[in-house]
């Protein structure tokens, strides 16, 4: 189960050098929004990062309201 340290595992954000490098809870609001509703994760049941994003929705949604997360 991913937490607010864990690394990002994949993506822009993820493992260097192809990636940002960054932290679960430094990887931007917007870009989860980007995964949870274009990159098909608010369907994954089995995907950590959905799981992650699952957890967090209250927070996310606060850190980007402009996102439409339903």
């Amino acid at each position: 189960m991913l937490t607010d340290q864990s690394p990002m595992p994949w993506g822009k954000y993820g493992p260097a050098p192809k990636g940002a490098g960054l932290r679960m809870e430094d990887v931007p609001a917007s870009y989860f929004h980007w995964l949870w509703t274009e990159g098909g994760k608010a369907g994954d049941k089995v995907c950590p990062v959905s799981d992650y994003i699952r957890r967090n929705l209250a927070s996310l949604k606060l850190d980007y309201p402009d996102g439409i997360w339903d």
